[in-house]
């Protein structure tokens, strides 16, 4: 807009100094008016942009601090799941199976080691669906995302069922079911199971 004034001006000028009668008071108060409403129309543009910067500094400092906020939480998380607790084979303690009714059973010890994890494929990379662990940086506020949470021990078969229903290579097969859902699929590595 800016531009179109400028050119438009510029292009009345010319046209004014060509065809202007030495002292006509029409033509100079028609020029006068011309260039008061330039200056006035650039006046409100620069008010205006100068808001529009002010709205956008601000929305700016806004999203940078909540990349702050979250580049923080990330951080914070990072070093939690990075610092993992190693298990002491001698001390190691499996998820139960029973032989009877198939239930799968992790009983909470703090002088054991344990790190249960169930998968949603029989594959380590693939998602991790629940943890049980005895070590807090595994539990407390579900750093691993596990869609079934992460516990210290099994909790009581109404918030969370487990059910043995057969192998799948180097991993036991499962299905997992909280409160009422529909039942899923789990794979735990065989070796941190036991048949009882």
């Amino acid at each position: 807009m800016k531009c179109f004034r400028f050119i438009a001006l510029s292009s009345f000028v010319r046209w004014w100094k060509r065809t202007r009668e030495p002292h006509s008071s029409s033509n100079t108060l028609l020029f006068s008016l011309l260039i008061a409403i330039q200056f006035l129309g650039c006046d409100s543009n620069n008010k205006k942009s100068s808001t529009q910067v002010a709205i956008i500094d601000t929305t700016a400092v806004a999203i940078v601090s909540n990349l702050q906020e979250t580049n923080h939480q990330l951080e914070t998380l990072k070093k939690s799941v990075d610092t993992v607790p190693e298990i002491n084979e001698e001390l190691m303690q499996r998820a139960i199976i029973s032989k009877t009714d198939s239930s799968f059973h992790v009983y909470s010890n703090i002088r054991a080691d344990y790190r249960i994890i169930g998968y949603q494929f029989p594959d380590f990379t693939s998602k991790k669906l629940v943890l049980f662990s005895v070590f807090t940086t595994d539990v407390q506020d579900n750093p691993h995302r596990c869609a079934y949470g992460s516990y210290y021990g099994s909790p009581n078969q109404d918030e969370l069922l487990i059910k043995y229903t057969g192998d799948a290579g180097s991993f036991v097969q499962a299905q997992i079911s909280k409160g009422h859902e529909e039942a899923s699929q789990v794979y735990f590595e065989k070796r941190w199971v036991e048949f009882e």
